[in-house]
């Protein structure tokens, strides 16, 4: 296996966390393992990782609930092309918004990825045939917790809480302490506003590991610092008028982030050139 996997393990359950490396943008696919089944959240950019998570689903011997994309950027959902194909029969379930836009755009968007990465991105998105309605829910006997942040990382995102174990899957919403967040959109203040709300929920639930869309699981100690970047972008943002003057800013104010890989996808998608 080329990616790494990270399981945290519970009394009822095990999460398990599969990164594929840098040239996979570290995007994770999260397998929640209940005592009798799978919930498996994101798919993967790349078919050859997404290879690796159908691996992974295969050697835990047990069936699958059902799909589950958190928001509506490729990186997360090429690779559901081959895990329903892998898969057949499973659901995949998304917030009402994100799956109509992967209706209208999700086309459009996979084709300019295609032309940027070759073949290993999918060649048709699949759209998802089920809806997650934000609220409480309890399977095989754990309790999830769905809820829906908007105007963030992207237009629409889903964060999946299990609240007794103190754990929130939160996929692009939050970001290593030292990383670049993808700031693809201008959404700055909302963006703050929703890792305050964050804050909030981690002393009201008790929540002590955010699982993130890209790298290894996090602490709510890394809020501050998210908070600190997402001010430096827009800083720079309001005094760059155009992309590398913006990876410049960013760079020159925070110089220990990284990886610069980051910055500079994320500028293309900032100023227009790059659909997110």
């Amino acid at each position: 296996m080329i990616g790494t996997v990270q399981t945290l393990e519970f009394t009822d359950l095990k999460v398990h966390v599969y990164t594929p490396p840098e040239d996979g943008f570290r995007v994770n696919s999260t397998i929640i393992e209940l005592r009798n089944r799978l919930i498996v959240v994101d798919g993967q950019l790349f078919e050859r990782f997404a290879r690796e998570v159908g691996d992974l689903i295969d050697g835990l011997r047990k069936p699958i609930d059902r799909f589950i994309l958190t928001h509506n950027h490729p990186d997360h959902y090429s690779g559901f092309e081959y895990l329903t194909q892998r898969f057949a029969g499973v659901q995949l379930a998304a917030l009402p918004e994100v799956r109509d836009y992967l209706a209208r755009l999700g086309e459009q968007v996979l084709e300019v990825r295609r032309n940027l990465f070759g073949d290993q991105v999918a060649t048709h998105v699949v759209v998802p045939d089920a809806l997650i309605v934000p609220g409480e829910l309890v399977i095989s006997g754990v309790r999830f917790l769905f809820q829906r942040f908007d105007e963030a990382e992207a237009e629409h995102t889903l964060t999946i809480t299990l609240p007794d174990q103190g754990v929130a899957l939160v996929a692009d919403l939050v970001g290593g302490a030292s990383d670049h967040l993808f700031t693809v959109q201008p959404h700055f203040d909302a963006w703050i506003a929703v890792l305050e709300k964050l804050r909030l929920d981690t002393a009201k639930i008790g929540l002590t590991t955010f699982v993130i869309g890209h790298g290894a699981p996090v602490g709510p100690e890394v809020l501050p610092a998210n908070i600190d970047y997402l001010k430096a972008a827009k800083a720079a943002y309001q005094s760059s008028a155009k992309a590398d003057e913006w990876v410049a800013a960013v760079g020159a104010g925070l110089p220990e982030r990284g990886p610069d890989a980051w910055v500079n996808w994320s500028s293309q998608m900032l100023y227009g050139h790059v659909a997110p």
